[in-house]
């Protein structure tokens, strides 16, 4: 259902850069297979465990991929480029994005994982594993892609706009009481779970629950 409304957005001249959703769906390689076959690009998270064929010293999940990065701090970030966050309260920080390399995904791959937080601690609640079949600037991809390439800072913002989405939107459905005439507030199966695609101010996300 949620690719169909991706492309039922798109057929209705609704612009957005990518496709936007958490690990429930981001771990479906079926929903990710089907947005690549529709032309319609993405940037999803996928959970940290979540295991992958790889040779036996090779990385098998994403935080083992993040954590063979080279990290020797913030003065020689090494493998990590510092990006700026910016927060729905208006403040900023800096994190740090890395093309990391699982399986098949990788920098100059049809699939890149991008992982984006504190590189020395990797911590579970600030830290986000994401793939996206938006190419990298200067790779092999970017010259095959219909996409326009993407760096690694816009990868993150165009996740972080999907908590501002989803925030914006629990808050309207509970202050318009939806929230109790839709059964929400009881688990994923509500409005959230229906999938909608939101067209963000700047055009730039269309967000999966």
């Amino acid at each position: 259902m949620s690719a169909q409304l991706a492309r039922q957005a798109c057929a209705a001249g609704f612009p957005f850069r990518a496709a936007v959703a958490d690990g429930a769906y981001g771990d479906v390689d079926d929903f990710r297979c089907e947005l690549h076959a529709a032309d319609i690009p993405f940037v999803m998270a996928v959970k940290r465990r979540r295991g992958t064929w790889a040779y036996g010293n090779q990385a098998h999940t994403p935080i083992d991929a993040a954590r063979e990065l080279a990290w020797h701090g913030p003065d020689r970030p090494g493998e990590w480029t510092p990006v700026t966050r910016t927060f729905r309260a208006g403040h900023t920080a800096t994190w740090w994005a890395a093309d990391a390399t699982l399986g098949f995904w990788g920098p100059d791959a049809l699939n890149r994982l991008v992982a984006t937080t504190d590189p020395a601690t990797l911590p579970d609640k600030s830290t986000w594993y994401l793939v996206t079949d938006l190419p990298r600037p200067g790779s092999p991809q970017a010259d095959q892609s219909p996409y326009p390439p993407a760096d690694l800072e816009e990868i993150a913002r165009i996740y972080g706009i999907r908590n501002w989405i989803e925030q914006s939107y629990n808050e309207l459905v509970r202050d318009s009481g939806w929230a109790c005439s839709r059964g929400e507030g009881h688990g994923r199966s509500g409005g959230v779970g229906a999938s909608v695609v939101h067209g963000h101010l700047d055009g730039a996300s269309g967000v999966f629950g």
